[in-house]
C-alpha cells in the first residue's frame, strides 16, 4: 500500500516539474487525471488498511503511518494544481 502511494506521489511530482519546465497545457490536464484516478484507489486502500488493522492490531503504528502516507497525496495534488494554475 505504501508503494502505491509512493508511485502516485512520484508521478504527480514528476508531472508538476514537467509542467513547470514547459508551457504545454496537456501536462497539467494529465496531472489532474492522475489525481482523479487516485480517488477510487484511495478508497480501496483505506478499506484494506482497516482490514489489516483488525487482523494485526499489534502493528497499529505501522498501519497509522501507512494511512497518513496514503492520505498525504491529496494535499500535495491540490497544491500542485494550485501552483500550475496562476
Amino acid at each position: 500500500m505504501v508503494r502505491v502511494a509512493a508511485v502516485y506521489t512520484l508521478l504527480t511530482t514528476l508531472l508538476m516539474l514537467i509542467a513547470l519546465a514547459t508551457t504545454n497545457n496537456v501536462v497539467p490536464f494529465i496531472g489532474i487525471i492522475v489525481l482523479l484516478s487516485y480517488l477510487p484507489i484511495t478508497g480501496i486502500l483505506i478499506i484494506l488498511q482497516f482490514i489489516n488493522v483488525m487482523r494485526n492490531s499489534k502493528d497499529i503504528q505501522e498501519h497509522t503511518m501507512t494511512l497518513i502516507l496514503v492520505l498525504l497525496n491529496y494535499p500535495l495534488g491540490f497544491l500542485y494544481i494550485y501552483l500550475l494554475n496562476p
